[in-house]
């Protein structure tokens, strides 16, 4: 019984200290207009009770710093240290809480008879006697006899004292007052019947009714009646006050009445370890909860893991779960306080709160250096402390100097209320009374004496008061004087969210305003407030560890982990009691129950930087950074069968993702090169970029329910931003507490973030971001940061239960549901089941880095989309700003020209596979402008800006050539049908010709040019009709996509949407794209009619549509390369052998090499000149033409210590005749499947590379190159390196990147730099404690090894 009676006086010792502990989820103290709080937040008082002698704060903080003496023309007050001026005293109003200032008062008025009030009032004859009480002792009227009688007749009453009066006459009263029976005095109606005899002949008691209406009620101290609305209405009816006494702020619920009778909480409330009424008698004699076996219970109540017992961090608020400590505890920080042994980490010294029990981390410590504000901080005067800009004049001092409420511009006062030109705001019933109220008067004189007349009471619609300006008509509280100056209009208080009168709703009403809560929350008494049922607990992962907090009782539990490295993401599911998080260290999604029993995998195979649980359609999102997409898979589902690509379009680095399923929308920071905060609808519908600026590094993402805001962190601006759902209204708190915010949660009022450096959780009010409270403080590192409670989930309707969705059902925005499939099924016509791909049509769509792959089926299935329709999207490697493409189905190869660095790649597209088979051709100082590809042969057909002409290239064997040459200004497009051996291209911006552009075609070896259609303007997307015998393009000058036979004739066009950009044909399905602001893609329906199939915002730059029957057919070229050596090229009934650039045909098949220049030097394409052979391809542009930097097949450049094989000529027969090189498009760019496929291995192998094999007698032997000679092409003789074939020839040594930290951006629209950069590219692998010096790296890793989040 002792040790309980000790322990219950322990917490009611703690009770004051912590409560400002337990009420992190409490909103902060706000005093109204007038009022200054305590510096404990406890309460609000009076600015004139400040310094006046008299502590009135319990921590007595307004009496601290106050002046201890007056000056000369002051006077102090009696009792206290209050000072007023001079001229105040004696003046008839006390300015003294004890009134000295009015003692002694002894001047005379003149003609002064009567002395009265202990001497300090003295009377004239003419005040004696006169009916009224001059004097406080009544003393003035005592003794009077009757003559005085009607002198007062009709002067109205100014007190409730009754009135004497003689008794010779009858008398007359004022208005709102009746005579007694015996005519000897007034009494105000509003005494009449009220209980108490105010006649002295008790007539204003008689005939009163002795009991009340049921719709009345009785005054406790005699009769009186009011109306029951009038009962606790603020004003008091009753004489006694009885029916404003005990009127208690019942809230829902009501169980327990405190604060006197004034407030009534519900039970939940009792002992909840957060103290909701004023005299703290809610946590008085509460009894201590029972702690777990697995718990350690503090001195204070507390209940903690029994593993911090002594762990060297104290977690008890009376640090007794380190105390009486067998050992030392081992700090892993290697630091600790000196004597009480606390461990300690370095950003914990003089960070202003005591860590080491003996104060030692605190002492010592540098004076405040200057600092420098960020740019939405205010510097404080002393240039020790930055600020958030919106403390700046805010009522409250902030800066230690006060300097932040200093120089503020004028406040307008409430309309209710009068201006002085002080700048104070009094009530306009102190205006003109006599009284100066103002500090300089402005609220007396002038023209007071002019008062308002009935002309001015009846023009005001509510009222009129004199001022010193002349009478003017006001407004009571809650209205305001519109422009006209006589009416008065309802001030709607609940239209500036910024001024949060209510803490959730706020319902205006006329005059006033009422706060309400959203459901599951109750109403406090202060009626502005609301509070939720039930202990809300934070979740934040410590590193590995999972730890629940308790945000009143304090409570710390930790969850079982199996995590080996730092948890970086996480969230919880409310109805499976299951926390699901996501570490670096595993492909895959585990979870912890948060009975602390169990643990699991949900998915394996899987990389997901952030994740977050749509608790409400019951699935998973995570963001796959490796992949840039955001994925989505079933709850209920353990695996991946039911998992569905949500988005994947232009996902640069997806950073962190948070849900609001209510509304089925969700929002993502994304921090590649475009840095910006977007919003879809949970099923990729609707997205659009929220908040573009502000921002510096957005890191963790939030979303606040109650007020539809969306919060973020921002480690470059070392900031916590918030804007509305749409984003609007930007808010930064810039505060010296958010220098390094990794990941946040919102509830209720507050906000909660970690800090993974300063290795603490702390909260503070989502609006003001004032009153910081560090929760969590730990050696180790937090980093996701969640709020558990059964309301943030509160089950509603699922609209996925009404929808049968074969696979995955996902929410909408309007909460609707949407089907979904898995990759590689596409939606059937009743939206309802994933089938198989009955038509495999289908299109592709370039972006700068991603290509998109859309299913022509899917066209059926849905119309005018607000967003892309089931489709596939692939980020493209190594290229940094694609443009132009092509794709032969046959060998599943895709070209890209890149812009970016003027080069065409080859890919590999197989399935959901996008994989880089290294450069085909690099130009330098030039760009790619049309390119085209014979899928027959592999040649690639291509033009520049700075070499218009029409180029032919083999990717076999690296030969070039030029095909036209003259009369071409730009080309545009080209467009291949090998089939029929015709190539057509656009040539625009011709010299001395009238036509703006043409449309040409022409045999594919360059022979029978022809123009086909001449009255273009700006002609470009050719592509061929299905029979290959009309050719189509869009002419985006004109908006019409047009279309003529190849002999030029029959000309047709279709007139189309403004913004033509590309047009592509499917068989007999026409489609197009136009941009306009939006991308739009329309087609023709089997009905002729135009049809909008979806709009996107994303930037297409190239389109092309492919079916099983876009690719068939063949010609002569196809087998064995028409037995040409270098390059074979269709003709309508035949083919053309070519040889290369700087080589002349031997016979109709075989090449050699031109002696046009001398021994050690090639011609460039315009034949103009020649140049050394080492100036070819050496970075450097030597011809006229640019044609030296025409580079095919690029070699890599060595890394250290790797060697690059010589390059060679090309092979040399030995009959002088140039045979085909030994080089394939595979050996030079390594690609795991063969481009082109032909047998090389022997000429590798058997003829070193510098020779082919031959048969002969069934003997293999080797035909060596030009150069080289012996049995197997070994001995090197002779050099004479050419340029075009040489590249070819070489044998790279590919090099493999084995790990990339953290991506590098080089353009706008870059993505990895190579296919096993993408795998490392998502949050990173925080190892180690270095950071980048040129972005953000976090670092996160086991015990031994901890991450700190930096930012340059």
């Amino acid at each position: 019984m002792a040790l309980y009676f000790c322990l219950c006086l322990v917490l009611l010792q703690l009770t004051g200290p912590l409560q400002e502990v337990l009420s992190a989820e409490s909103s902060p103290l706000k005093c109204s207009r007038g009022f200054i709080p305590c510096r404990d937040g406890s309460e609000c008082l009076f600015f004139s009770h400040v310094c006046d002698g008299e502590p009135d704060c319990r921590d007595e903080s307004d009496e601290e710093g106050c002046e201890v003496a007056c000056n000369d023309d002051q006077f102090q007050c009696a009792h206290g240290k209050k000072c007023i001026d001079k001229n105040e005293v004696c003046d008839g109003v006390p300015q003294c809480q004890d009134r000295s200032d009015e003692f002694n008062c002894l001047e005379e008025p003149t003609g002064c008879v009567h002395h009265c009030d202990g001497n300090n009032r003295c009377l004239p004859a003419t005040l004696l006697c006169d009916g009224e009480k001059d004097c406080l002792d009544g003393t003035d009227e005592d003794n009077c006899g009757d003559e005085y009688g009607n002198e007062n007749e009709g002067n109205p009453l100014t007190t409730a004292q009754p009135v004497k009066f003689g008794v010779s006459k009858r008398i007359k009263c004022p208005l709102g007052s009746k005579a007694c029976n015996d005519s000897t005095e007034c009494v105000l109606f509003n005494h009449v019947c009220d209980g108490e005899n105010d006649c002295k002949d008790g007539s204003d008691e008689k005939e009163c009714s002795s009991t009340c209406g049921q719709d009345q009620f009785q005054c406790a101290h005699g009769k009186k009646c009011i109306e029951k609305n009038q009962v606790c209405d603020g004003v008091p009816q009753c004489q006694d006050r009885s029916d404003e006494q005990r009127c208690a702020k019942y809230m829902e619920g009501c169980a327990y009445q405190c604060d006197g009778g004034s407030r009534c909480i519900p039970k939940s409330f009792l002992c909840d370890g957060e103290m909701d009424c004023g005299d703290g008698s809610d946590e008085l004699d509460c009894d201590l909860k029972d702690c777990s076996a697995s718990d350690f219970r503090c001195t204070s109540g507390q209940c903690v893991s029994a593993s911090m017992h002594c762990d060297g961090h104290p977690d008890c608020w009376d640090r007794s779960d380190e105390e009486r400590c067998i050992k030392a505890p081992v700090c892993i920080t290697k630091q600790r306080c000196p004597q009480s042994k606390e461990c300690l980490v370095q950003e914990w010294l003089c960070d202003g709160e005591e860590d080491c029990k003996d104060g030692t981390d605190e002492k010592d410590c540098p004076a405040a250096a200057p600092r420098s504000c960020g740019d939405y901080q205010w510097s404080c005067k002393s240039k020790t402390k930055c600020i958030p800009m919106a403390w700046r004049c805010d009522g409250t001092k902030d800066c230690d100097d006060e300097s932040d409420e200093t120089e503020c511009e004028l406040v307008a006062c409430l309309p209710h209320h009068f201006q002085c030109g002080s700048l104070e705001c009094v009530d306009t019933s102190l205006v003109c009374n006599g009284i100066r109220n103002c500090a300089d008067g402005s609220d007396e004189d002038g023209n007071c004496q002019i008062s308002c007349a009935e002309a001015d009471t009846s023009r005001c619609s509510q009222g009129c008061f004199s001022t010193p300006q002349g009478p003017q008509c006001h407004c009571t509280v809650g209205y305001r004087l519109v422009d006209d100056g006589v009416t008065c209009a309802d001030v709607d208080e609940c239209e500036d969210a910024s001024s949060a009168v209510c803490s959730q709703l706020c319902i205006n009403t006329p005059g006033s305003y009422k706060c309400d809560c959203h459901p599951g929350y109750i109403m406090e008494a202060g009626e502005r407030n609301c509070k939720i049922k039930g202990e809300p607990l934070l979740l934040s992962s410590v590193q590995t560890d999972l730890f629940l907090f308790g945000l009143r009782s304090g409570s710390l539990d930790v969850l079982s982990s199996s995590a080996k490295k730092a948890i970086l993401s996480l969230d919880y599911d409310w109805y499976k009691q299951r926390v699901f998080w996501v570490t670096l260290d595993t492909d895959s999604i585990r979870w912890s129950s948060l009975d602390q029993r169990a643990t699991g995998t949900l998915i394996g195979g899987v990389r997901a930087d952030s994740l977050a649980v749509d608790w409400l359609g019951r699935n998973l999102y995570w963001i796959d950074g490796v992949n840039s997409q955001i994925v989505a898979m079933e709850l209920a589902t353990v695996g991946s069968q039911h998992q569905s690509v949500i988005l994947d379009e232009d996902l640069d680095q997806p950073r962190s993702l948070a849900l609001l399923p209510e509304k089925g929308l969700m929002f993502w920071t994304e921090i590649g090169n475009v840095v910006k905060i977007e919003r879809a609808g949970m099923d990729g519908s609707e997205r659009r970029a929220v908040v573009i600026s502000s921002l510096g590094w957005p890191g963790g993402v939030a979303v606040d329910t109650l007020t539809d805001r969306v919060y973020w962190t921002d480690e470059r601006l070392k900031a916590i931003g918030s804007a509305t759902l749409e984003g609007d209204d930007i808010r930064i708190l810039q505060m010296e507490e958010t220098a390094n915010p990794f990941s946040l949660a919102v509830f209720n009022d507050m906000l909660y973030w970690s800090d993974a450096k300063r290795r603490v959780v702390q909260a503070a009010h989502k609006v003001t971001g004032k009153h910081v409270r560090v929760l969590l403080k730990r050696q180790r590192q937090p980093f996701g940061v969640k709020i558990v409670h059964q309301m943030l989930q509160l089950s509603t309707d699922n609209p996925c239960k009404k929808k049968a969705c074969s696979h995955l059902c996902v929410l909408a925005p309007g909460l609707k549901a949407v089907c979904k499939c898995p990759p590689g099924l596409i939606l059937a016509d009743n939206a309802l089941t994933c089938t198989g791909l009955v038509d495999t049509a289908f299109l592709l769509m370039l972006s700068p880095s991603t290509l998109t792959k859309i299913y022509l089926q899917a066209r059926h299935t849905s119309v005018a989309l607000k967003g892309w329709p089931e489709h596939t999207a692939l980020q493209v490697p190594s290229v940094n700003e694609a443009m132009l493409m092509d794709y032969s189905l046959h060998d599943h190869i895709l070209l890209l020209a890149d812009e970016g660095t003027t080069s065409l790649s080859a890919f590999q597209l197989k399935d959901l596979d996008l994989t880089s088979q290294g450069p085909l051709l690099k130009l330098l100082g030039d760009a790619i402008t049309a390119m085209a590809l014979d899928w027959v042969t592999s040649d690639i057909y291509w033009s520049s800006s700075k070499q218009p002409r029409l180029h032919v290239t083999s990717s076999r064997g690296g030969y070039s050539t030029v095909l036209i040459k003259e009369d071409i200004g730009r080309v545009e497009s080209i467009s291949l049908n090998p089939p029929r051996g015709t190539v057509c291209f656009t040539n625009q911006g011709l010299q001395d010709t009238s036509a703006a552009a043409t449309v040409e075609c022409a045999n594919m070896d360059g022979t029978a040019r022809r123009v086909v259609w001449k009255d273009a303007v700006q002609p470009t997307s050719l592509v061929f009709s299905s029979n290959g015998d009309t050719i189509l393009w869009a002419d985006t000058g004109l908006d019409v996509i047009g279309s003529v036979q190849l002999d030029g004739s029959g000309y047709k066009e279709l007139k189309v949407a403004e913004g033509l950009a590309a047009v592509a044909l499917s068989e007999d399905t026409l489609l197009w794209m136009t941009v306009n602001g939006k991308t739009r893609l329309w087609y023709m329906d089997e009905q002729q009619k135009k049809k909008l199939w979806f709009e996107v915002g994303t930037e297409v730059v190239s389109m092309k549509a492919f079916s099983k029957l876009s690719q068939i057919g063949s010609n002569q070229c196809k087998v064995s390369n028409g037995h040409c050596q270098h390059l074979c090229l269709a003709t309508p009934r035949s083919r053309t052998c070519k040889c290369a650039h700087d080589y002349i045909s031997v016979n109709a098949t075989h090449c050699s090499p031109e002696q046009r220049c001398p021994a050690g030097s090639k011609s460039c394409l315009d034949q103009l000149s020649c140049q050394s052979v080492e100036k070819f391809c050496n970075g450097h542009i030597d011809c006229s033409d640019y044609s030296d930097e025409n580079c095919v097949n690029p070699k890599p450049k060595p890394r250290s210590g790797v060697k690059i094989p010589v390059v060679t000529e090309s092979p040399i027969s030995p009959t002088g005749q140039s045979l085909p090189p030994v080089s394939s498009f595979n050996s030079t760019t390594n690609m795991s499947k063969p481009f082109l496929k032909f047998d090389n291995l022997c000429d590798q192998r058997r003829c070193s590379g510098n020779g082919v094999c031959t048969e002969k007698k069934g003997e293999m032997k080797c035909a060596c190159s030009t150069g080289y000679s012996g049995d197997l092409c070994q001995h090197k003789s002779l050099q004479g390196p050419i340029v075009y074939s040489a590249a070819s020839v070489c044998a790279v040594v590919v090099i493999a990147v084995i790990a990339v930290v953290i991506k590098q951006k080089t353009s706008p629209s870059s993505r990895r730099e190579s296919p096993e950069a993408m795998k490392e590219t998502s949050m990173t692998d925080l190892e180690g404690k270095t950071a980048t010096s040129t972005s953000p790296v976090m670092s996160a890793a086991d015990t031994g090894n901890e991450a700190v989040s930096s930012v340059d």
